[in-house]
């Protein structure tokens, strides 16, 4: 007979403890929500609401299992970090806040801004593989924000321009990363 892992067996947080849980991870939410806008602008608008609505699709999640998200993600925090190498040495920071009104981001305040993401992403591993239920915002966030809407909004951006434009070349592979990481979540949790 096959034991089960302790990871397989964990049990769902009680209500009062998911509650706490919710409030809690609500205001880390808002405060990065806040901290993201004051510090980069309103260049990274679509990021905050893709945070926000990480958290919203997470109230309805249980704890990701470890075995059929964490080989996904691991595959789009790879995708994003060749994304960002491209966004950085191509010029994003000076394309693109100003197509949305902003001053371009220093090279400085791009490269430490999506470190501090990286970092936030593979903490967020240890979560899921920990099974910490709030790690999946983390997850959600970089499936919806760093891969979908990234990919698509860099599709958009080129044919705004009718050429390349940073990050371009890396868009396709972090749609698929997202959306796969999406696919994985969605379809175990049945919504």
């Amino acid at each position: 007979m096959r034991r089960s892992h302790p990871s397989e067996t964990a049990s769902v947080p009680s209500a009062p403890v998911r509650n706490r849980e919710s409030i809690a991870t609500a205001a880390v939410v808002v405060v990065v929500d806040v901290a993201m806008l004051v510090t980069m602008g309103r260049a990274v608008a679509l990021l905050a609401v893709a945070l926000v609505l990480a958290y919203v699709v997470w109230l309805a999640q249980s704890v990701l299992e470890p075995r059929r998200v964490l080989s996904a993600y691991l595959l789009a925090l790879a995708a994003q970090g060749l994304h960002f190498i491209e966004e950085y040495r191509a010029g994003f920071y000076r394309e693109f806040p100003p197509l949305v009104g902003a001053a371009p981001w220093s090279r400085s305040t791009f490269l430490l801004f999506n470190l501090a993401w990286l970092f936030v992403f593979v903490l967020a591993a240890q979560g899921v593989a920990r099974r910490w239920r709030p790690a999946a915002v983390v997850v959600l966030f970089l499936a919806l924000g760093g891969g979908v809407l990234n990919g698509l909004g860099h599709f958009a951006l080129a044919a705004r321009a009718g050429a390349y434009f940073p990050g371009l070349y890396t868009a396709p592979l972090s749609l698929a990363a997202g959306s796969y990481v999406l696919l994985r979540i969605l379809r175990r949790s049945g919504t």
